[in-house]
C-alpha cells in the first residue's frame, strides 16, 4: 500500500513539474491570441463599417458610426471647455462616458492600441474598470476620445504585466521618437513619443489636455508590480505618417533600438521634478516583488515568476521525486 502511494506521489509530482513548465508558454499564448483575435476583429470590422458607409448613396454622412462620431467629438469639446474638473472625482476614471452598443458597436471596445517596440497589440475598452484592465487597455473617463485633434489628450491605462498577459509590463523599453498607433472605427492615428514621466497616482495635471496638442497618453504602475506611481509615455500625433505594416513598425523598431538607460523626469509629490536613468532590459521579478499592488497582486506576481523560472522549477521538482524514488529504492533494497 505504501508502495502504491508512493507510486502516486511521485506521478502527480511529475505531472505538476510538467505542468509548471507548460503553464507560462501555454499562458502567454492564449493571452496573446484573446487579445490579436479581438482586434483583429474590430480592425476588420472598422474596415467593413466603412466601405458600407462609403458605399450607401442614401447616406448625408459616409463616416461609419456617423452619430457616435459626432457624440465623441462633442465630448471632447465640452472636457476641454469645462477644464476636465471631472477627473477629480476617481471615478470619473472607471465610468465609461458612453454606452457604444447603443451605436452600433457589439461592445465597449474604442480602439485597438499598436506598440511597435513591445510588439503589443491591444484591445482598447471604455472606462477603467476592473474587468476593463483584465482585458486590455482602458481609455480614462474624462479624458479625450481618440480622434485626435488639437486640445486633445486620449489617456490609456493597461496593467504592468497581468495573469500571464504582458500587457505594458516592459514600459520601460519605450524610447523617445518610437511610434504608437491608435486604430478607431475612422482612421488610424500615428502618434510619436515626446516625453517620458513618472508621477503620483494623484497627479491630474500630467494626464490633462495641453492646448493646441494632440497627445496618447499611457500610463501602467510603477515601480514594477507595485502601486506607488505612475509611467506615463507621452507621445504627440504625427501628421506626416505613411501606413506600414506591423513588420515595417518592427523593423524600424529594431533598427532604431537604443540600449541606454531612458532619461525619464520624474515629479515628486512637492511638486519639484528630476530626471531618472531607467534600464530598458527586460525585468525579471522575484515573486515577493510587487506585493503592494491592487490589482493582480501576488497571484500575478508568482505568473510573473514562472514565466521567468518555470523550467527551472520543473525540472528541479521532477529530478527531487525521481532522487527520492531512486533512494527509497536503495533503501529498501539494503
Amino acid at each position: 500500500m505504501k508502495r502504491l502511494l508512493l507510486q502516486i506521489f511521485a506521478w502527480l509530482a511529475i505531472l505538476v513539474g510538467a505542468g509548471l513548465m507548460l503553464q507560462p508558454t501555454v499562458s502567454q499564448y492564449l493571452t496573446r491570441r484573446k487579445s490579436t483575435a479581438a482586434v483583429e476583429t474590430f480592425v476588420q470590422s472598422a474596415a467593413e463599417s466603412a466601405a458600407v458607409a462609403a458605399d450607401d448613396p442614401t447616406a448625408e454622412n459616409t463616416r461609419p458610426y456617423a452619430d457616435l462620431y459626432d457624440a465623441l467629438q462633442a465630448y471632447n469639446v465640452e472636457i476641454y471647455a469645462a477644464g476636465q474638473s471631472g477627473l477629480k472625482d476617481p471615478f470619473a476614471y472607471e465610468t465609461p462616458a458612453f454606452d457604444l452598443t447603443a451605436y452600433g458597436l457589439p461592445d465597449d471596445m474604442i480602439a485597438a492600441l499598436w506598440v511597435p517596440r513591445l510588439d503589443l497589440d491591444l484591445p482598447v475598452y471604455l472606462g477603467a474598470s476592473t474587468e476593463n484592465m483584465a482585458r486590455g487597455g482602458a481609455l480614462l473617463g474624462q479624458t479625450s476620445m481618440p480622434l485626435g485633434g488639437a486640445n486633445t489628450n486620449t489617456v490609456i491605462a493597461a496593467h504592468r504585466g497581468y495573469y500571464g498577459a504582458e500587457m505594458l509590463r516592459n514600459v520601460q523599453q519605450i524610447q523617445i521618437g518610437d511610434k504608437i498607433t491608435l486604430t478607431t472605427p475612422w482612421e488610424t492615428l500615428t502618434y510619436r513619443v515626446c516625453e517620458l514621466k513618472i508621477i503620483q497616482p494623484d497627479d491630474i495635471n500630467a494626464i490633462l489636455i495641453q492646448p493646441g496638442r494632440d497627445l496618447l497618453t499611457l500610463t501602467t504602475c510603477h515601480p514594477y508590480t507595485q502601486n506607488t506611481q505612475r509611467y506615463l509615455v507621452i507621445a504627440e500625433r504625427d501628421p506626416d505618417a505613411a501606413p506600414a505594416t506591423h513588420e515595417e513598425d518592427l523593423a524600424e523598431c529594431a533598427g532604431s533600438w537604443d540600449a541606454a538607460p531612458r532619461q525619464v523626469t520624474v515629479e515628486s509629490p512637492d511638486g519639484t521634478a528630476a530626471v531618472e536613468e531607467i534600464a530598458p532590459e527586460s525585468i525579471s521579478p522575484l515573486p515577493n516583488e510587487g506585493s503592494g499592488e491592487d490589482a493582480g497582486g501576488a497571484y500575478s506576481n508568482w505568473m510573473i515568476w514562472l514565466e521567468n523560472n518555470a523550467l527551472w522549477a520543473g525540472i528541479v521538482l521532477i529530478a527531487a521525486v525521481v532522487g527520492c524514488g531512486l533512494i527509497l529504492r536503495r533503501h529498501r533494497k539494503d
